[in-house]
This record gives structure tokens, C-alpha cells and sequence, in this order.
């Protein structure tokens, strides 16, 4: 199941959805393969999904050409970012300054009253759990098995005799790779320091680990799986001391020149990167820029080209650690990023793609620190003459995630000259972000808004209309709303116009949309990617009435794309009143066990302990077109799970 992964064309990316990975997993475009699309004929599974219990998980196919073609949409960029402006189940929630750790986690506005019932700790202790750990034990399904600790990490409390750290570290002995890979990673997902001797030895293949594994010798998969855990735990737990153990850690093993995995060493990065915890405190902020400075040396040394799409996560992992600011350490990194995003020396494109992503993390608008307009200015030179197209397009995304009056007027002009097919999604996609911040306080950009509105209105392509619809619902431009349902009436019929177009009012907030927008989810049962966009518009506006629609689809769906598009949206909702339906689900010897699996996600979204997705931190300004396939390939990676 996980390493199935459809061939399509580029035409059709957005129709279809990747299949179940780690027990589901839904990441709406899925990579361009070369050669023919498979007949898949509706309710049955392809053949890689049928395979006898036991069979061998074939190696992935993905392959970095793949990634790279995928990343060229601006559709890629939305889905790994999108998490904080959709503000997850609460729709008072504001994406704050980029690289704080509010705008990962999400902060509440409390603007608006949501008409759904979160999951108790009782309701995690005492129904949620035991329902997950009895399908555990009875089903020994990889599927089942995957999605079951992964929903376990995401709920994170123990029941009445079941300790978590127990059940789940049990499943690392399985020979099914995808069993072992999502235990490791369901450890650090739950975020409780007991867990972290197991992960450590993990990472370095010590005696408990090769014990408690089974094995003479860990694959390096596991052990890049050990590396993501340690830094989500030690993000969570936010204990200065253990932030310190894990970064120990994490170092020295990167510089054993012994190793080479790329995989390995990419998730050491990221897991680095994503270990902050409250920089206000000076014991963090301590170890955040030694860590920084750490990375940035060995960011600028030679190490080959082999080694540049690894390096590529340190620009990242730097922004993540240090956020928006203007100190010493800010300029030097922003001085060594601008200088090598538009160097005549040349460096590989992944370098120059996550150069511009990590000044858009670091940057402040010039208005408020003028020496920054350096690193604007750099941006928009890329955007100008850059010669990758990807780095090019990131620039322009990090142009809209910094903001300020300059920034806003040159995205402004460059959106009226560029390419309409091409360029103007990007830009005004950018324009979106940049004027969203206003839109949440109440005070949209109505100059922006109507230019926005005007082009969507008279778009002559379903990929216009379709980024339209976002920047418009970004930029809440609230006199839109009517229209956008005309055209959704309209445009229907296109699965990716439409979603977008239900995404678009879901951001507006608009309560007019809701009949609307659940006639759509109602028609669209075997129109996976419509039906996903439609409950998420839904769980946007609090909707409570998708839930128990959805929960019935489940039991009447035998579609991959489907079910992990119902999955996510009952999980982005999070109605405590589905919890009894989907248990009662969980015990239906009738349903597939593919079905089971994705009820078991759907419960652990419904259980989740977080407001934001567990991957959000990973997830939002990844340089996903690098090719490591533990942090994605469309199928088995970190964030390719539901």
C-alpha cells in the first residue's frame, strides 16, 4: 500500500490523490511520473494494494526528477503551508510572524464561535485509546497496524493498563518496514521525555535498539525516522536540558564523516531545526543560536555536490531557530543567504531554492529595520533574473510571507506584467499571503482585494481562477463571497477549480457558503480531491453537520483517494460526537481493512493533543523539491502522512 503511487500526467495532478502511506496519507498533488497512468477502475484497488499479508515492501519508486517536476506548481507550495492559514478545526486562529513558534502551533482570536465539541482528555483516556489499541491487537494489517500508532503519538495520554510508550515500541520489532517506520516516528509524535533513550539509540543503532528491533543492524530509514522523533520531542517537552541532550546528539552524528545516507543526514538537519522551544528563555535561546552557528558554518563549506541537497535543509533549519529579527546573527545569515542566492558562483538549485525560502523566514519588512530592504531587494532581483525556476517562485513566496507596504506595491506592479498562465498564480498567490495578516485583524486590503477579485471573476483558465480563489480568500476580501459561489456553481464540473474555489470560502468565514459547500461535499463521493476541499471549507467555518456525513462515507467508500480524503477532513473538524460512530466502525468485521485504517486516522485526528498537525513544524517551509524521500517523495515520507 505504501509504495503504490499513481503515474499521471501534469494535467491531471490535483484530480487525484496520492495513496495511503504510514495508514493514510493525503497530500493532494501527487509527483508527474513519466510513461502511462494505470487504469484504476472505481471501488477497486490497484494491484500493488492487494498484495498476500507478508509480501515484501517494494523500494520506492519516486525519484528526484519526479520531485523536482512536482515542485513547479504553486499548488505543492499551498499544500506544505497551508496548515496555519486554515487554522485547523478553530477558526479563530491567526498565522503570526513567520518562524515564531505561534505561527507553528497556531494562536487563538477567538473571533468567531465554532459549533463543534473538541475531544476530552477523558474522551482520549477512556474511549479513544482502548478503541485503537483493541484494533491494534486484532488486526495485524500493515495499514491498520501504521495508522493505529501513528494515531496513538497524535493523542499522547495513557489509559487505564496502557502505557503507549509499550504498545507502540513493540511494533518495532515487525518486519513490515512501514510498521517499524511509523512506531519510531509515533514516539517522538507523542512528545513525552521517557521516550527518548529509545530514540536515541535508534538513531546511532546501539544494543536496545537492534534488540528491541529484532535485527543485527537498523536500516538507515529507521534511523532517519529516529532523527525527525528526537527533534518533535524535544519541541514539545521544551525542556532546556533534553533540547541539549538531543542536540548533542543530532550533531555529532552529522559530523561522522563515516556517514553518508542522505536520508539520514537531511533528517538530522530538519530535526535540529525543529527543536526550539521558547527563545524568550535564555537557556534556549542559548542553544538556538549555537546551533545556528553551527549550521551556517557548515551550510558555506565545500562538501561537494553529493552533498548540496543536504545542505539545502541547513537555510531552513535556520530560520526555523532563529525567526524574524535584526541582531548580529540575523544579518549574518541574511548577508549569506542574499549573497548566495544571487552569486555568480555557482551552487545547485536546491541551495538557491532554500536560500530564498530562509529570507522570507529571517527578513523583516523594510519599513520597520531599512537595512532590510537588502534582502527584499535580493528577492525580487531572483524573481527578475534568477535561473531556476523553482528559486524563483519561492522568492516571490518569500517576498509575500515578509510583507510591508514596499513589498506589497512591487508584487502589485509585477502581477500586472507577468505571464498570466505562468507567473500571475505565484504572484497572486503571494499577494494573498502578504495581505492576510490585515484580513485577520479585521482591516482587508481592499485595493488588493478588488484587483484580485476582478481578474478571478473574468480568468479565462481553470489555473488562474484556481490560485485566485485562495489569494482571495486570503486576502478576505468579504464582498467576494456571493460571487465565489456563482462561480462554484459554475465550475463545479472541475474538481480542481471547484476545491479551490471551497477553499477560498472557507478563508472568506463566510456562513452563507455552508449550504453551498455541503451540497458539493454531498455530490462529490467519488470526486476525492472536491470532496476533501469541500469538508475542509467546511471545518473552516465550524460546520458540524459535514461530520456526520462523512463518518457514514467511510463505511460506503472502498476508494484509497476517498477514504484518506475523508480521513483528513473528520480529522481537520475534530467533533468529539463522531468518536462514538467511528469506534463502533473500528469493530465492523464487514468493513475492508483498508477502511479500518482510515478510521483509526480518523480517530486520532478527532483524539489529536495539538491544535496544528504534528508535521506543521516540518511541514511549512520545507524545501520539498530537494528529493530526500524520508521528508517526502509523494508516498513514504515524514510528511506524506495523513
Amino acid at each position: 500500500m505504501a509504495q503504490y503511487l499513481p503515474q499521471l500526467s501534469l494535467v491531471s495532478l490535483l484530480l487525484t490523490a496520492s495513496l495511503a502511506a504510514h495508514g493514510g496519507q493525503y497530500r493532494g498533488p501527487a509527483p508527474a511520473r513519466l510513461g502511462p497512468a494505470p487504469v484504476l477502475v472505481p471501488g477497486q484497488l490497484p494491484p500493488s494494494l492487494t498484495a498476500p499479508r507478508g509480501a515484501p515492501t517494494p523500494a520506492p519508486t519516486t525519484g528526484a526528477r519526479d520531485i523536482v517536476a512536482f515542485s513547479r506548481t504553486w499548488q505543492t507550495w499551498w499544500e506544505f503551508n497551508k496548515e496555519p492559514y486554515l487554522k485547523s478545526r478553530v477558526t479563530g486562529i491567526t498565522p503570526p510572524v513567520t518562524g515564531s513558534d505561534d505561527f507553528y502551533l497556531g494562536t487563538r482570536r477567538g473571533s468567531l464561535l465554532i459549533d463543534v465539541l473538541q475531544a476530552t482528555k477523558k474522551d482520549r483516556q477512556e474511549r479513544i485509546v482502548p478503541a485503537l489499541v483493541a484494533l491494534l491487537e486484532k488486526d495485524r494489517n500493515r495499514d491498520v497496524q501504521s495508522a493505529c500508532v501513528i494515531a496513538l503519538g497524535k493523542v499522547g495520554v495513557d489509559s487505564a493498563g496502557i502505557e503507549l510508550e509499550k504498545v507502540i515500541s513493540e511494533r518495532i520489532s515487525r518486519d513490515d518496514q512501514e510498521v517499524r517506520e511509523s512506531a519510531v516516528l509515533a514516539l517522538g509524535i507523542i512528545g513525552r521525555r521517557q521516550t527518548f533513550p529509545i530514540l536515541a539509540d535508534l538513531l546511532i543503532d546501539g544494543k536496545l535498539a537492534r534488540k528491541l528491533a529484532g535485527r543485527e543492524k537498523l536500516r538507515k530509514r529507521t534511523r532517519a525516522y529516529a532523527a525527525y522523533g528526537l527533534g518533535l520531542l524535544a519541541r514539545r517537552v521544551a525542556d532546556p536540558a533534553l533540547s541539549q541532550q538531543v542536540h548533542d546528539l543530532l550533531w555529532k552524528t552529522l559530523q561522522d564523516k563515516s556517514l553518508k545516507d542522505r536520508d539520514m543526514r537531511t533528517a538530522i538537519v530538519s530535526g535540529l531545526g525543529v527543536m526550539r522551544s521558547d527563545t524568550k528563555r535564555s537557556a534556549d535561546k542559548r542553544l538556538a543560536w549555537q546551533t545556528v552557528e553551527e549550521l551556517l558554518d557548515w551550510f558555506s563549506q565545500d562538501l561537494g555536490a553529493t552533498s548540496e541537497s543536504v545542505q539545502a535543509h541547513a537555510p531552513v533549519a535556520i530560520g526555523r531557530l532563529l525567526g524574524r529579527g535584526d541582531t548580529s546573527l540575523h544579518r549574518r545569515c541574511k548577508d549569506t543567504f542574499s549573497r548566495t542566492l544571487n552569486s555568480r558562483k555557482r551552487r545547485g538549485n536546491s541551495i538557491l531554492q532554500s536560500s530564498a525560502i530562509a529570507l522570507g523566514m529571517l527578513t523583516v519588512p523594510e519599513e520597520a529595520n531599512a537595512d532590510d530592504e537588502t534582502y527584499s531587494k535580493a528577492l525580487r532581483y531572483h524573481w527578475e533574473k534568477g535561473r531556476d525556476q523553482t528559486a524563483r517562485q519561492l522568492s516571490v513566496m518569500a517576498l509575500g510571507r515578509i510583507g510591508g507596504k514596499a513589498n506589497r506595491d512591487w508584487l502589485a506592479k509585477a502581477y500586472t506584467r507577468a505571464n498570466k498562465g505562468s507567473e500571475r498564480p505565484w504572484l497572486a498567490l503571494s499577494l494573498g499571503l502578504l495581505t492576510e495578516p490585515a484580513a485577520a485583524s479585521g482591516k482587508p486590503d481592499e485595493f488588493i482585494g478588488d484587483m484580485l477579485l476582478e481578474d478571478l471573476l473574468s480568468a479565462s483558465t481553470d489555473e488562474t481562477r484556481a490560485s485566485l480563489a485562495l489569494a482571495v480568500g486570503l486576502n478576505g476580501h468579504l464582498e467576494a463571497a456571493p460571487k465565489m459561489l456563482r462561480m462554484l456553481r459554475e465550475h463545479e464540473g472541475d474538481s480542481r477549480t471547484a476545491g479551490y474555489l471551497c477553499i477560498g470560502l472557507g478563508l472568506l468565514r463566510d456562513d452563507g457558503a455552508t449550504q453551498m459547500l455541503t451540497e458539493v461535499m454531498q455530490r462529490s463521493t467519488r470526486r476525492p480531491f472536491l470532496l476533501q476541499q469541500a469538508a475542509v471549507a467546511l471545518g473552516c467555518l465550524g460546520d458540524r453537520h459535514a461530520n456526520e456525513r462523512l463518518v457514514q462515507l467511510i463505511k460506503e467508500s472502498d476508494s484509497v483517494a476517498v477514504l484518506a480524503a475523508i480521513a483528513s477532513a473528520i480529522s481537520r473538524i475534530g467533533d468529539r460526537r463522531a468518536i462514538d460512530s467511528l469506534i463502533a466502525l473500528s469493530k465492523d468485521r464487514s468493513m475492508s481493512k483498508l477502511g479500518r485504517a482510515f478510521v483509526a486516522a480518523a480517530l486520532g485526528g478527532v483524539g489529536d493533543k495539538d491544535e496544528l498537525p504534528w508535521n506543521v513544524p516540518l511541514s511549512v517551509d520545507t524545501n520539498y523539491a530537494t528529493g530526500i524521500d524520508t521528508l517526502t517523495n509523494g508516498s513514504t515520507g515524514v510528511l506524506d502522512i495523513l
